[in-house]
């Protein structure tokens, strides 16, 4: 039995910053403001990965949108 690492809990307005292999179906590192974690659902991902709502970014950080990305629970690692 292997042990998966909890689904932390983020600080809303939290920014992350992703590489391409750490969140789903973007193909590309994805820089994300928290606006909400959806920890209800990610015991269907077996909690190896969580929604996360909020707001893309820019590399200067200007608002690109409002984005759901299904992200690596490892890479969220440290930032609870």
């Amino acid at each position: 039995m292997t042990t998966l690492p909890a689904v932390p809990d983020l600080v809303i307005g939290t920014v992350l910053q992703l590489d391409k292999e750490d969140w789903r179906y973007g193909g590309r590192p994805l820089r994300l403001r928290v606006e909400r974690v959806l920890h209800d659902i990610s015991h269907y991902y077996q909690d190896e990965w969580v929604w996360i709502v909020g707001e893309q970014l820019d590399h200067e950080g200007a608002a690109q949108g409002r984005i759901e990305a299904l992200v690596r629970v490892t890479a969220l690692r440290g930032r609870d």
